[in-house]
């Protein structure tokens, strides 16, 4: 029963390594660089450009590793070199590469040279750990970022939906007054029209009576001459 149980927690506990292990977003293996195929820690981002992950990468190197980053045109790799910490006893040098692996993603390949060997976790387990642990942190900054620019991206599209929204209200305004006037002066021509054809009535019989009065008068003008009798 002892056994047993004893057997079922070593499963657990390892079980729960490699859960973590799995979580983590630094993965260890050995990748081709400038000295030939070396032990490297990975880590890959979604929705992070290359250009992105290089500035920030070159800034979170100069705060957590103390590291200035420069490239070496040849190899293409970002190296700091005499570079001191926990992570090795003697100097070391960092080296860097960013790839686009696809649109708008990007990987982060980082060697540790400690002068005798690269950092791997197999013979420096604890500053394997601790170089782990510091992608990770960065890992998290990176995707900070993209968040933080996806959010702002966000919020500009909510802007220019509410200003198109508060243009088309002022033009829903706009035409609504000029429905009001164009009803205005539909009312007005219509009043207009009924006051035209009144006065078109008017001016016909008046017309009329001016034909009845100029009849009479050429009757009167043909009758001058029978006056003087």
């Amino acid at each position: 029963m002892i056994f047993q149980k004893i057997t079922l927690f070593i499963f657990a506990l390892a079980l729960s390594f490699t859960v973590q292990a799995q979580m983590s977003p630094v993965r260890e293996m050995d990748k081709t660089m400038s000295f030939g195929t070396r032990p490297c820690f990975r880590v890959e981002f979604r929705g992070a450009d290359k250009d992105l992950v290089t500035d920030l990468w070159k800034k979170f190197a100069k705060e957590r590793f103390s590291a200035k980053l420069k490239k070496d045109k040849k190899s293409g790799e970002w190296f700091a070199p005499k570079l001191n910490g926990s992570l090795s006893p003697s100097e070391y040098t960092l080296r860097s590469t960013i790839e686009e692996t696809n649109k708008n993603d990007a990987a982060l390949n980082v060697w540790f040279d400690l002068g005798s060997s690269f950092l791997n976790r197999r013979e420096h387990a604890q500053s394997a750990d601790e170089a782990v642990s510091a992608l990770s942190d960065f890992y998290v900054e990176v995707r900070r970022e993209v968040v933080t620019r996806e959010l702002k991206d966000a919020e500009k599209k909510m802007k220019d939906m509410e200003g198109a929204k508060r243009k088309m209200e002022k033009e829903n305004d706009n035409l609504h007054k000029d429905i009001a006037e164009y009803n205005a002066k539909i009312k007005k021509a219509e009043e207009d029209i009924k006051k035209n054809e009144q006065d078109q009535n008017s001016n016909v019989a008046d017309q009329e009576a001016q034909r009845r009065l100029i009849e009479e008068i050429r009757i009167r003008l043909q009758n001058v001459g029978s006056e003087k009798n």
